[in-house]
């Protein structure tokens, strides 16, 4: 398990996390986030993370 480090405080982690896990299902990874430490964890393939975070974050910049 690895730890997903967002720039930034975010209230709405959990509505990310599913949407990060969206994407990540299509690399056989999972998103999830974790209410004890306000994080997301990762479980995957390491090299999958990058890809997950620019899809996430075209689609929520998009517009």
């Amino acid at each position: 398990m690895d730890k997903l480090i967002i720039s930034h405080n975010n209230t709405t982690l959990e509505v990310l996390a599913k949407i990060m896990n969206s994407y990540a299902t299509k690399y056989n990874c999972t998103v999830k986030y974790n209410s004890d430490y306000n994080s997301l964890d990762f479980y995957g393939e390491s090299g999958h993370k990058n890809a997950i975070a620019h899809e996430t974050s075209y689609i929520l910049n998009a517009g």
